[in-house]
């Protein structure tokens, strides 16, 4: 199985989905992901529905390229959010040929939290879309077990789980408790690296993720025993913001350092 690698939005946050597409192709990924509904107050909503100048653009970058779409973001359950607010986020990941939605919940009454994600499944349904729940420490569904209850308690068939060595790690989680995951709801993973020392606060944490992600290689994640508890292959999203190195260097030499490192430290790359 060939891995696809994909840039995620997080990496180049100021970039409109076309624009996304467009450095993706000239630095070499495979896919890319693409940011449909915001995940922070004051984020860009890019106007991607209906027949907007800016999805047909998409789409024709998609086309010329041969770019897959591997997921869209951000599906954000809190208690407040109506679900069917996700509709016209399936619809247009339909047409973009998205297989995956990033999803996040901020709740913490676990009955909630499960039926929201019943919820959010059923209506990605029909438009042939997974539902792949990655947790955050701050987050309501913090910890790697505490996101596999709610999908195995969903019991939905397109529902999924996302894995970032960021998240494991930085939620207490181990290597070892991938193991506890069904292999077959582990569709897609994110890549990245950070400092071996993690910060004090999930508020720090939060900020760490955001803009102070390093390199694969260039901190001190496990990522090796990381990719070997994987199913082998899978498609990896790199998620890798970094604001000295976004200062530093040019993007698309960024995004070229970015790929070749996850590359490398996946035995892809001499």
């Amino acid at each position: 199985m060939t891995r696809l690698y994909s840039l995620v939005p997080l990496t180049v946050i100021e970039l409109t989905p076309p624009d996304l597409v467009a450095a993706a192709s000239r630095t070499g990924y495979d896919a890319v992901s693409l940011r449909l509904s915001p995940f922070r107050a004051g984020e860009a909503l890019h106007p991607m529905f209906g027949n907007s100048p800016m999805l047909l653009e998409t789409e024709a970058r998609l086309r010329d390229t041969g770019l897959e779409v591997l997921d869209i973001e951000v599906m954000l359950l809190t208690p407040e959010r109506d679900v069917q607010d996700f509709k016209r986020v399936f619809e247009t990941a339909m047409r973009l040929g998205a297989r995956n939605a990033l999803t996040l919940i901020d709740i913490a009454d676990r009955s909630l939290a499960v039926e929201k994600f019943v919820q959010l499944c059923e209506l990605a349904e029909p438009f042939g879309i997974s539902c792949a729940l990655e947790f955050a420490a701050w987050l309501g569904v913090g910890s790697i077990q505490a996101a596999n209850a709610i999908v195995s308690e969903a019991a939905q068939p397109n529902g999924a789980m996302l894995l970032d060595p960021f998240h494991l790690i930085r939620s207490g989680g181990r290597i070892s408790d991938i193991a506890a995951i069904d292999p077959t709801r582990i569709r897609y993973a994110q890549f990245c690296d950070a400092s071996a020392t993690a910060p004090v606060t999930t508020a720090a944490i939060s900020e760490e993720a955001r803009y102070d992600r390093l390199l694969p290689g260039e901190g001190g994640l496990p990522l090796h025993e990381f990719i070997a508890a994987l199913p082998a292959g899978i498609s990896f999203g790199l998620e890798v913001p970094n604001r000295t190195l976004a200062a530093a260097l040019e993007l698309d030499e960024r995004l070229r350092r970015t790929l070749a490192a996850a590359k490398r430290v996946a035995g892809e790359l001499e």
